[in-house]
């Protein structure tokens, strides 16, 4: 998805909690006390209520967002730009393109996520290896040199 596109389909907060709210429930919530599945969500505090022990779950109890009083639109911008771009954003850039008066929330953010991608990259390795022919680098060597003198010519 487009930056711009990305702005425009969660531009506040609470589109971002109804985003978060529907993708755990998609993905399936189960009551920690008593495994029923069947939830009820409660604006005022945020939380899932289970509908059979009335026991509470908090909207972001057992994601990466955990413990974090940052709102749920800037872990969904940070997590967006970091998956986008191949290149690293720095913490300092996050924190000004947030609008976030401190830094240390920002960089604990940031961390959290890194680890998590860290987590997620570790579970899919390759079982196969590459083999190039040493005859075939040398000739692409020869073909970069020759249009590097070309092109000083």
């Amino acid at each position: 998805m487009e930056l711009r596109k990305y702005f425009e389909k969660y531009n506040d907060e609470e589109t971002c909690i109804e985003e978060l709210k529907n993708k755990r429930l998609e993905n399936g919530l189960i009551c920690k006390k008593c495994g029923h599945d069947s939830h009820s969500f409660r604006r005022v505090d945020l939380k899932f209520q289970c509908k059979k022990c009335k026991n509470r779950i908090s909207l972001r109890s057992g994601t990466v967002m955990e413990n974090s009083n940052l709102p749920i639109k800037y872990w969904m911008i940070c997590i967006e730009l970091m998956t986008l771009s191949k290149r690293k954003f720095s913490i300092l850039q996050l924190q000004y393109l947030l609008g976030h008066k401190r830094y240390e929330p920002i960089w604990l953010m940031v961390q959290k996520i890194r680890l998590v991608m860290h987590e997620r990259d570790e579970k899919y390795t390759l079982r196969a290896y590459s083999e190039f022919d040493s005859e075939f680098l040398r000739e692409i060597e020869k073909l970069t040199f020759s249009k590097k003198r070309n092109k000083l010519s």
